[in-house]
């Protein structure tokens, strides 16, 4: 026993100050984390609000995202992070080697045009899904306020969604891709995250089903923060995330209250120097629509 000791106490010393320079790898450099949301390229349909989209594959859209994807470069990412739920790892890079190897084309969304290209131009053998689907009860929870008498949030949530459309599709119609992205990830863009909070007040007594429905929408945005972070191996990590626009104010603040993470300001990379682009008349909200 009197000579296990000394070895046990060597052990303990020693795992801790392994331990502490863990500790200390972290605190002195963090893993940085810039967050693209995005409106979707495609089109899908799957969002409340859906604005009409031109073809990203016009000639204009595809100068415009090779101009995008060069500016992302410059993060240098280490692992790109895209909207594709968790399960299906195996599927998204099956297809995107067959990219690689010139056995498949890129598709519309975001996924192909600005993932899978930054990846190759990156030469990265992968990429990464970090979604987690959950379908949110809005329209029934919309509905619910309409039957109990609360019309006025109702019409509020409604005429700021189409207020919200309406300066999509302006923003659409006459930006670049790169200023629509940095119009899609502002404070003004944030700001509209509030309407989420507005519908958590539909209910009455005991009855939550504004809570309920909003509660869906953190878990689902949670569960996508915890995928992301579970791609940190190291405090030199560098993650890209690519995903629609209304997953970045949430996303972007668990970002930045984890205390081992960075969050980096999506300005910082695409106003770069010699990537600088003038914010455009086109995105004055001063202006009248049309």
């Amino acid at each position: 026993m009197r000579t296990l000791r000394p070895i046990l106490l060597v052990a303990a010393i020693a795992g801790a100050a392994a331990l502490s320079s863990a500790a200390n790898a972290y605190a002195q450099k963090k893993p940085q984390v810039l967050v693209l949301g995005t409106y979707h390229l495609a089109n899908p349909g799957r969002d409340y609000v859906n604005p009409e989209v031109d073809d990203v594959l016009s000639p204009r859209r595809q100068r415009e995202i090779a101009d995008l994807v060069e500016r992302l470069e410059a993060f240098r990412p280490t692992k790109i992070a895209l909207e594709v739920p968790v399960s299906m790892d195996s599927a998204l890079n099956a297809r995107y080697a067959a990219y690689l190897a010139g056995r498949d084309t890129l598709r519309r969304s975001e996924v192909d045009q600005i993932g899978f290209r930054l990846a190759r131009r990156l030469g990265q053998p992968r990429v990464y899904p970090i979604d987690h689907r959950l379908d949110l009860a809005f329209e029934e929870t919309i509905a619910w306020a309409a039957t109990n008498g609360l019309t006025e949030i109702v019409e509020r949530i409604q005429m700021e969604t189409r207020k919200l459309l309406d300066d999509a599709q302006r923003t659409l119609r006459e930006g670049t891709l790169t200023e629509i992205l940095l119009d899609a990830n502002s404070p003004r863009a944030d700001s509209l995250h509030g309407l989420y909070l507005v519908a958590a007040q539909i209910g009455r007594d005991t009855a939550y089903p504004g809570a309920e429905m909003v509660a869906d929408w953190y878990e689902r945005n949670l569960k996508i923060f915890v995928n992301i972070a579970r791609l940190v191996e190291s405090p030199d990590e560098r993650i890209l995330v690519i995903i629609g626009s209304g997953h970045g104010t949430l996303l972007r603040q668990f970002v930045r209250e984890h205390p081992d993470m960075e969050l980096v300001p999506l300005d910082d990379v695409l106003r770069a120097p010699g990537h600088a682009p003038a914010p455009p008349a086109a995105l004055d909200r001063s202006r009248p629509n049309g």
